[in-house]
Parts: structure tokens; sequence; C-alpha cells
């Protein structure tokens, strides 16, 4: 192997339930309910098959064609077909969770987790590394700020414009990564070219493979400073707590200069910042460890974004609730209360998990050991 490459064997441990999207909903029509705790993700030509054999196909294909609002195991209770003559057609079941599903035609869509060609979930090496990066570009804000002091005044200035929705940000984003990460000089003429990029360097394996087994369905639940809880009716495949994740990290030390003692260090800076500047104004939330991050989708604006490590608390209060004005982000979601609150936004993404509320996408690194 060349000299210069360095690979990692990096322990995750979901802490709280992690949810990496596939873009697919599993609609009403697709899932049958078990029991109160069970649902089953039916394997729907197989399904079909069957009724066939039963004659009623014909009623099958008006049902996934039609617009009524029945669920499947309504439907099914129609066609006098048993729960018990469906199971050999279930793909998987899922636990519910604490999730809240009742009979009826109100049950919810269930927006679903990445699965590789044998139908296991895991977590892309693309999800893993934009989750890394957003840590290297905050623990480098916060470690020179003085390196983006320009940029901020920038951005600053650009807010105070009347940019478009669409083009709010782009290019400040943009000047922050090239200093961060695009200082290569491959292309001197454009230093913004991605050739530049020393997280070419940086190379993040997927997961490896889990069972659907460590699935949880979780409904979306938003949590205010005063530990006030509101359920949303969106329902979620995720991966357990308390599932071990593990992936490689291979470095090229000619193009990327990380090791695996400077990343847990960039760990440790962001997730301080992270509970200082956020989630510290939760009643009710605990200071987590420094090796914790946030992984996966629904974690929440803060997570992924360089405010609060650029501009501070106070002043990232006051250009958060500006990026919401200017993106249109709807008015009922209240961000002119964030400055009454301390803390913009003023909501944290969790779901329940075993009679606990728990935040969505936080896990811990266990271990960075080479190999």
């Amino acid at each position: 192997m060349n000299q210069y490459m360095k690979s990692y064997q990096v322990v995750m441990r979901t802490v709280g339930p992690v949810f990496v999207g596939s873009g697919k909903e599993i609609g009403k029509k697709e899932y049958v309910f078990l029991n109160r705790k069970q649902v089953g993700i039916t394997d729907i030509q197989g399904l079909y098959n069957a009724l066939q054999k039963r004659r009623k196909e014909e009623a099958f294909e008006e049902y996934l064609l039609g617009k009524g609002r029945m669920e499947l195991t309504s439907w099914l209770q129609k066609q006098r077909i048993r729960i018990e003559d469906v199971r050999p057609f279930i793909k998987y079941t899922l636990d519910c969770g604490d999730a809240i599903i009742e009979k009826g035609s109100n049950r919810l869509q269930i927006m679903e987790c990445i699965k590789d060609a044998y139908g296991k979930p895991y977590i892309p090496g693309s999800s893993l590394k934009g989750m890394f990066r957003t840590i290297l570009l905050g623990a480098d804000i916060l470690t020179h700020p003085e390196k983006y002091e320009d940029t901020q005044r920038k951005l600053q200035q650009n807010l105070d414009m009347n940019t478009s929705r669409m083009n709010c940000l782009k290019k400040d984003i943009g000047a922050i990564e090239n200093i961060a990460f695009r200082t290569l000089n491959r292309n001197e003429t454009k230093p913004s070219d991605a050739v530049n990029d020393i997280l070419q360097g940086f190379i993040i394996s997927d997961s490896e493979p889990l069972s659907v087994d460590e699935l949880v369905l979780c409904q979306k639940v938003d949590r205010h400073p005063d530990g006030t809880e509101k359920k949303l009716p969106i329902l979620r495949e995720c991966i357990k707590p308390e599932t071990e994740i593990r992936f490689v990290i291979t470095i090229d030390g000619s193009i990327c200069k990380l090791t695996g003692k400077s990343l847990a260090a960039a760990v440790k800076t962001f997730m301080l910042s992270y509970y200082s500047n956020f989630i510290k104004a939760f009643k009710g939330v605990d200071l987590p460890k420094t090796n914790y991050v946030l992984c996966g989708g629904g974690c929440g604006f803060v997570s992924k974004t360089m405010i609060y490590p650029m501009f501070g608390k106070i002043r990232g209060i006051e250009v958060t609730q500006q990026i919401f004005e200017k993106t249109k982000v709807p008015r009922v979601h209240k961000h002119n209360m964030d400055k009454k609150y301390n803390v913009s936004p003023h909501i944290i993404k969790c779901t329940e998990y075993q009679g606990k509320t728990l935040q969505m996408g936080m896990c811990k690194i266990e271990k960075i050991k080479r190999i």
C-alpha cells in the first residue's frame, strides 16, 4: 500500500434513532397493522399473486389504483382475508416503538430507510462523509476564527441585501468551504474547483450492513425550550438506539493531513459548540459527551450549518432568524419568537423510544483505530 495511505476502523454507536432516507415512502396501502406494537411491510407482488388464486386481483388493482383513503388492513378485513393469510407475503416487520399508530383510515405514510441490494439497512459513506465535513468545517471556524473574518462580514452584508430565496448564502457557503478545504492549488485560476479540495483524500466506506431487526418506527417529536413536546404525523424507519455502526476511513496523507487524533479533536470542538450555543437552552437536555456526533436526517438546522460557530450564540440567533426570513420559512414556525426563547430555531428534533425522549441522529464515536 502507498506509504501515504492510512486506514482507520471506526465504531459508532447510536444513542438516539438514526434516519437515512431512501427517498421513498411506504404508503398506507403497503403495510398492515399486525398488533398495537408491530406493522408488517408487504411484498405487493407476492400478495397480488396470492389474491389471484382467490380471484380478487381485480378488486386489489382497483384498491391500489383508486383514490380511496382506506388502509390495507381494513381493505383485507372487508375482503374477509385474515392477517394470518397475509403473513407469508410480509417482507419484514417493524417495531412501532413509541409511535402512535391507530387503526382506521388516518394511518400515516412511513419514510423508508435506505437499504442495500439485499434489503439490509446501512449508512452510506456519502452520509458519513457529509457528517464529518460539517464537523471539520465547524471545528476549523471555531479554532481559527481569524481566517473567516472577511467571509463573516460579507455573509452579513449579503443577508442585509434583497437576495432571492434560492441564492441566499449560496456564494457565502462556497467561500467558507474554499477557505477550509480547497487549498491544494491544483487549479490556481479557479480556487473553488473541486480538484483543490483536500477532502478528496478523506475516503469513507459505507457502513457494514445491518439487519432489518435493528430498525424501529419512530414518530417525529418537536421539543421546545420549556420541555413541552408536540408529536407530528411523520413516521420514519430508523436504526434503533444502541446499534453498533462500523465503517472504515482511509486518509491519503499526500492530500489530507487529518489523523484519527485530529478527527476526534474536531468532534469534541464541534459538539461543545453545539451544546453551548444551542441545546443548552432546552430544559432537561444534558451535556452530550465530547465523542458525540449527529448523523443522518431529521437532526435539525443547527447540526448541518455553520452559523453558530461563525457568529456565536447572540449574533447567531439574529443571523439564523434572518436566514429563515430570507428563505421564506413559513410563519407558522414562529421564528419571530426565537429571541424570547434565547435560541434559534427554538425546537430540537426528537422522537420517543422506550418511554424516553431522544434527540434524532445522536451517536457516539466509540473507537477510531488504525488498521
